[in-house]
């Protein structure tokens, strides 16, 4: 539509000038003493026209001559920024697929253009980590840091790959630069966790593991396990002094202290330490909140006294539970240390009747050696080790599936690929 109306606009533009030039009778006179030189009217315009075009024409072409440079500094520019743009692709797509050593190289040809060159080498960077090429990662983060504009990336990604090859330290100066530089987003929380949790930081992992739950970022049961394992790590690391443990204990919110798992190795290090009291009362607390049986075992060993307030305890939980094994177990436990032989007795068949455990054929064998019944005591005693060796071949053979498992896991995640 365009070129029609165009071609209809100069046939107009022409008819018109032919009318024109055909009714012009008009000269122009170029006076050149001694010379007169007459030329008509419509030549005298043509020639004008012609050279009018023939000198922009000319101009054209100089211009170009001396944009020449420029146009072809332009050009390799383009064909620069195309080909690193499409080598940063085939890197990205290289690194989701898993092909690092691809990843790898189309990351070296995208570093070519300078504004993408730190982010090539974030991937060149994973890349190589993946490959478990440590100092070609280090390689590739050092030439991250010569663009500014990828600082918090670079440094975000570093504290990751360092935290992951377990290189913490490093991985905490990271987090720090980006803490100061006002970067407080979950991810860095999540890295952080994982860098203190390698070097030990238990106040440090607690704040994280709070943080992170506060915004939903960590499943609840990944936060229990956590704060079991601080506190744990905590308890245990004041283990010798009896007064510092209770207070590391009794700092504990009072909602974990209820969890089972954190009540059960709180107690369990304070009836070591020597304080039965403390292990019994944090036992109760949590039996309130939640009824375990694992629990009963370490409330019956509590060297809490009197042992006949924590009789009429068990026996108030024994109206509520009536066919629980271990609370049978324990109560069974407690009359034997009362010198309750009847009781005793009582509690600790009925509850072998319900479940057989070693425990309570050990409780058995002792109840037996206390009223000289030596061969009834052989009997248990036989029953007992028997029992607690099942118990720890099947515990064994758990822990060793758990851990190929891992090692299973931490092989396929880490190990290199090409």
């Amino acid at each position: 539509m365009r070129a029609l109306f165009w071609a209809v606009l100069l046939a107009v533009l022409a008819g018109a000038a032919a009318l024109i030039a055909r009714e012009s009778g008009g000269n122009v006179v170029f006076l050149v003493p001694p010379l007169r030189i007459d030329v008509a009217l419509n030549l005298f315009l043509l020639s004008a026209m012609v050279i009018l075009l023939l000198v922009f024409w000319a101009a054209r072409v100089v211009q170009k001559a001396i944009d020449f440079p420029a146009r072809v500094a332009a050009y390799r520019q383009r064909r620069n920024e195309i080909g690193s743009s499409r080598a940063l692709r085939e890197a990205l797509r290289s690194l989701f697929e898993g092909r690092y050593a691809r990843a790898e190289r189309a990351a070296q040809v995208a570093q070519r253009l300078h504004e993408i060159a730190g982010l090539s080498a974030l991937v060149g960077a994973r890349a190589a980590h993946r490959m478990r090429e440590h100092a070609r990662r280090d390689e590739w983060l050092a030439r991250a840091a010569d663009d500014g504009s990828m600082d918090t990336a670079r440094l975000a990604t570093s504290a990751e790959l360092w935290t992951d090859s377990r290189e913490a330290q490093r991985a905490l100066d990271a987090v720090v630069d980006l803490q100061a530089g006002g970067a407080r987003h979950i991810q860095v929380a999540r890295i952080a966790l994982a860098a203190h949790l390698q070097v030990g930081r238990w106040d440090e992992v607690l704040k994280l593991v709070r943080l992170l739950a506060k915004r939903n970022a960590l499943h609840d049961a990944a936060v229990r396990r956590l704060k079991l394992l601080a506190y744990r790590e905590q308890m245990y690391d004041t283990r010798h002094d009896a007064n510092l443990l209770l207070e590391t204990f009794e700092a504990i919110p009072l909602e974990d202290r209820r969890q089972v798992e954190i009540a059960l190795e709180g107690a369990r290090l304070l009836n070591l330490a020597g304080r039965g009291r403390a292990a019994a009362d944090a036992i109760e607390v949590a039996l309130e909140a939640r009824w375990d049986e694992r629990l009963l075992d370490e409330y019956a060993r509590a060297q809490a006294l009197p042992v006949r307030e924590r009789l009429e305890r068990a026996t108030v939980w024994l109206e509520r539970h009536p066919q629980d094994a271990a609370l049978l177990r324990c109560l069974g436990q407690l009359c034997l240390r009362e010198q309750l032989w009847g009781k005793a007795r009582t509690y600790l068949l009925e509850s072998l009747r319900l479940r057989v455990h070693p425990a309570t054929s050990l409780a058995l064998a002792r109840l037996a050696e206390q009223t000289d019944q030596g061969s009834e005591a052989a009997v248990h005693f036989r029953e007992a080790a028997l029992g607690f060796a099942k118990l720890t071949q099947e515990a064994s053979a758990d822990a060793q599936r758990g851990a190929a498992r891992i090692a299973a896991r931490d092989a396929a995640a880490s190990g290199p690929v090409a």
